[in-house]
């Protein structure tokens, strides 16, 4: 399973995730990654729901921390998507 854009493979518990998701395809990308190269998730899509760890600054008891925080982000698989026409190409 991989990211359709930068060819990375997903790990850990997202990777098990894909592959137990039933596509054919191996790459994913999300909603904002596939408008970019020109492509719109179909209506009615349901998108899969991965997470990463981030590292993030909070301020605790006045000091600057860096803490580790899961940060929730949703996939499509590139068979879920469409490429999307210039309006001069619609008409």
């Amino acid at each position: 399973m991989f990211n359709y854009l930068t060819k990375a493979p997903y790990t850990g518990n997202n990777e098990a995730i894909l592959a137990t998701a039933g596509f054919g395809n191996p790459y994913f990308l999300t909603y904002r990654q596939a408008l970019s190269i020109g492509r719109q998730v179909r209506k009615g899509e349901r998108g899969i729901g991965l997470q990463r760890i981030v590292w993030v600054e909070e301020v605790i008891k006045g000091a600057k921390r860096k803490v580790r925080k899961p940060k929730r982000f949703t996939v499509f698989n590139i068979d879920q998507t469409e490429e999307v026409k210039a309006e001069s190409e619609a008409a």
